[in-house]
């Protein structure tokens, strides 16, 4: 409603010589609070009210017959004028405490308005506003966050009659104080006049508005000269979006609307109100429709290099694909590929191999001509899809992404080389998505045979078609049958050497006789309790048995030393992981066991070493054996401490689980205790002896056939 008093409400009044009595019974007569004291001319004189009439008439002891009204009635009286809107009639009697507000027209009362009266009012307008703003959140169905962005510069005017609106949200800001000089991620109009072009972040909130007053009765220069009007409202926004890394991506931003209809301008307070919940509605569907955008993103975008992912590829291959049948255009598809990638990850560590990979992304990308697309294809390959591009011209682009590559350095002195395959769509363009891939691929596969660092186009000698009677299937399988046999004997010797070794490593050191036997035995004891499938199991022993066999390079003044290590020796030392790693990664039937040797020094927080890995990302069988390792150095003398009681050592586990160590891995090995502990019966204290014969009802038989027999496989 735009004004209170559209006419002259029927009121009740009286003159200075009514008495106290009488204005009771008029009160009571008509159900009113306060009557008007008018003068005989009919000129206001004042007002009375119920608490006039308590407080001090009937407080002082007045006989209420003879007593007039003058005697206790309020002669000044706060009072509006008629029209006044309701917004501003509440803010009076708000600022004065009253709950009664005459309307006067030339000195005469023409109506009186009552709190009870206003927030009647007022309640039906805020539910009139709040049914206008819902239907917005019907309009807004979009998740698409461009669409959602016109649909709303499109329908929030209505509601407020503004002829004019403008969204803006920039990327990744906390609030308005970051100044910046890019333009909108999101930028949406109605019939706009301002230069887009100039359009810029607020600097420090002062071209925006309070909290609760979305106002703004002035109109920017820029604006104003294009033929903006006042009033203006402004809306500011701060959507949140998907975590990434430690922070939160977030738009942040404002809805600017101009020239809003006059019933805004007169009821200030129910607008503010529309505009609260209108930025309640936008800022929960815009937040949506971010989390969807970054969502799509990240789906389109490998996480560590910042490239295409592999889907995006798949997408834009078949896109590509179908254009160049429709209009017989050639495009042409490269597969990179960076060489001895996995050696730059065991000699250097993973973060040194993620590090290389984001190098070698940067490069392509600087290099990437805009048509193309670049993405991930697998751990260290990399896919350039190139339209409107045929192979020799292809050629020559992969072949200078390649010389710089060959600039960049991994390490100091050791530099980055990649080996490429090029090949071009068809010239019948019968090509599917996958056919040229496959081409692409076997390019790769030459350039590799060729030494690698070096660039290949594909040509059809690389595809030798094979027939049906070329190979003698029969006599490879009689040969694979042969080769396995001889594979698991040689397996056995490798492992009982191996186990030698370790034997021999711990004999020089009387501190770590039979560790890594009663590591074994504690870990076993650990994966029983937490139910580790049986194939696991053997995975987990073997590696429990050959943990430290990198060791075997590290000085024994180092490993003896009975102080404290300098940290020269501290790097020197947790360089074993990666030392077992190079002496087993060639038996690839121990690949499993050596992922759980490399990672056996991790700490669940990611502070460990060799590679820094975090809570779940570090295989389960590491974060036994971790726990496992442990708990043997704690029960065990050392040249640096005396050996810990078996409560001691658990309690020591347990303070640490959840920083240093797996939660769940430290409570399985406390329930194992507790079991063998119950197991003995009347056994006062337990001992590392107790926990080791606890697993002899087994029978394992030696440890070496232990070892070498859980290597055996079914020919």
């Amino acid at each position: 409603m735009e004004e209170i008093i559209e006419r002259p409400a029927s009121i009740v009044v009286v003159t200075r010589e009514t008495t106290v009595k009488s204005a009771v019974d008029i009160m009571s007569g008509n159900q009113i609070g306060c009557l008007i004291v008018n003068e005989h001319s009919g000129k206001f004189a004042g007002i009375v009210t119920e608490r006039d009439i308590v407080s001090r008439a009937v407080a002082s002891s007045m006989d209420l017959e003879k007593a007039t009204i003058t005697e206790i009635m309020t002669p000044h009286v706060v009072s509006c004028s008629i029209g006044i809107p309701a917004g501003q009639a509440r803010e009076i009697m708000a600022a004065h405490h009253i709950r009664h507000l005459p309307v006067i027209d030339n000195g005469v009362v023409v109506g009186i308005l009552s709190a009870r009266d206003l927030m009647g009012q007022q309640l039906l307008e805020d539910r009139a506003a709040a049914e206008d703003v819902a239907m917005l959140a019907n309009c807004l169905k979009s998740i698409e966050l461009s669409e959602a962005a016109d649909t709303i510069t499109e329908e929030v005017p209505k509601l407020f009659q503004a002829t004019r609106c403008l969204l803006c949200l920039w990327g990744k800001s906390s609030g308005f104080r970051e100044v910046s000089d890019k333009p909108p991620v999101v930028a949406s109009d109605t019939a706009c006049l301002c230069n887009k072009e100039h359009i810029r972040r607020p600097v420090d909130g002062s071209e925006l508005v309070g909290e609760n007053d979305f106002y703004c009765d002035s109109i920017p220069d820029e604006c104003r000269k294009a033929g903006a009007q006042r009033p203006r409202m402004v809306i500011p926004l701060s959507i949140s979006g998907l975590k990434k890394e430690d922070s939160k991506e977030q738009l942040s931003g404002y809805l600017c609307m101009c020239g809003l209809a006059h019933s805004s301008i007169v009821n200030r307070e129910l607008t503010s109100y529309k505009a609260k919940l209108t930025r309640e509605i936008l800022t929960s569907h815009l937040t949506n429709a971010s989390l969807y955008h970054q969502a799509r993103l990240t789906s389109l975008t490998d996480a560590l290099t910042g490239v295409g992912s592999r889907r995006l590829l798949e997408d834009k291959l078949e896109t590509e694909c179908a254009r160049s049948k429709r209009y017989k255009r050639p495009f042409s598809v490269a597969i990179l590929d960076l060489d001895n990638f996995k050696t730059i990850n065991d000699v250097f560590g993973h973060a040194t191999g993620d590090d290389a990979l984001k190098k070698l992304a940067e490069c392509m990308k600087s290099q990437k001509r805009i048509p193309d697309v670049l993405a991930r294809y697998g751990g260290d390959e990399f896919v350039f899809l190139m339209p409107e591009t045929e192979a020799n011209d292809a050629l020559t682009f992969i072949e200078r992404i390649r010389a710089k590559v060959q600039q960049i350095e991994v390490q100091e002195n050791v530099s980055m080389t990649i080996s490429c395959g090029v090949a071009q769509s068809m010239p019948d363009f019968s090509d599917s998505s996958s056919d040229v891939i496959r081409r692409a691929d076997l390019a790769l596969y030459e350039a590799k045979s060729a030494g690698r660092n070096c660039v290949k186009l594909w040509n059809k000698k690389m595809s030798k078609v094979l027939k049906a009677g070329d190979i003698e299937f029969e006599r490879i399988k009689n040969l694979k049958r042969r080769v396995a046999g001889l594979s698991v004997q040689a397996e056995k010797m490798f492992i009982q050497s191996i186990w030698g070794l370790v034997q021999a490593l711990e004999a020089k050191d009387p501190y770590a006789k039979k560790h890594s036997e009663s590591v074994m035995h504690y870990a076993v004891g650990i994966a029983g309790m937490m139910e580790i499938p049986p194939k696991q199991l053997d995975v987990l022993r073997r590696a429990a048995m050959i943990h430290d066999i990198g060791n075997i390079g590290i000085p024994d003044a180092i490993l003896s030393k009975p102080g404290r290590l300098t940290p020269r020796e501290r790097k020197i030392i947790e360089q074993h992981p990666l030392i077992a790693v190079r002496i087993l990664d060639k038996m690839s039937f121990l690949k499993q066991e050596v992922v759980i040797i490399r990672s056996h020094h991790e700490k669940w927080n990611g502070q460990g070493y060799p590679d820094g890995l975090l809570s779940t990302f570090i295989p389960v069988g590491a974060r036994i054996l971790t726990v496992a390792d442990t708990f043997d150095a704690l029960i065990s003398d050392r040249s640096y401490h005396n050996s810990r009681s078996i409560a001691e050592a658990i309690e020591i586990l347990t303070d640490s689980s959840g920083y240093d160590f797996d939660t769940e891995v430290v409570n399985a090995l406390a329930m194992w205790v507790r079991n063998v502990h119950k197991q003995l019966g009347n056994v006062d204290q337990l001992t590392p002896e107790d926990l080791l014969a606890s697993q002899t009802h087994l029978d394992y038989g030696s440890t070496a056939e232990l070892v070498a027999d859980t290597c055996a496989v079914e020919v």
